[in-house]
């Protein structure tokens, strides 16, 4: 970022890159528990509409830590290296999937549960960002908003 546009950030840039990682660690491992899930989800005649679903869920949540990594360098931080510390960087740790792979509610208990989480996160970042940081609050608005159709999406399925 240029140094005219750093100025016009109002916030402490490296907790802001801080607060980006965390949301980047939370996008991977949710990448990765969606894939899992999708791939191993058995036992209804809906599990291949839900396989489905996840895969495409998890290919959003792979654009949302894309473009967190893409912030978090324009700003001058690093997007986390190491991926043996994405549960530890993370806001809300892995979404971890049943035990059973044919427990289609908590499958998609554990993805509702994720996608509230990422929405608080995301709701807290929008607020911090607002009128202080536009080209970071537009991007988190844009997560955000997906985010939010996430959980309706699941929350479909449970009625």
């Amino acid at each position: 970022m240029g140094t005219k546009g750093t100025e016009i950030v109002e916030l402490d840039v490296q907790e802001l890159v801080a607060d980006l990682n965390r949301a980047y660690a939370d996008e991977w491992l949710a990448v990765y528990s969606y894939t899992h899930m999708a791939q191993v989800v058995t036992g209804r005649p809906a599990a291949k509409h839900l396989a489905g679903l996840l895969q495409e869920t998890a290919a959003e949540e792979l654009e949302h830590q894309e473009e967190l990594a893409e912030r978090i360098t324009s700003l001058g931080g690093e997007p986390l290296a190491d991926p043996s510390k994405l549960v530890e960087a993370s806001n809300e740790g892995y979404p971890t999937p049943p035990a059973d792979a044919t427990d289609f509610e908590g499958i998609i208990k554990t993805v509702i549960e994720a996608e509230r989480g990422a929405i608080e996160v995301y709701n807290k970042l929008a607020k911090k960002t607002a009128g202080k940081d536009p080209i970071t609050y537009e991007l988190i608005v844009h997560i955000l908003g997906e985010e939010i159709e996430h959980e309706d999406e699941f929350e479909n399925l449970m009625s």
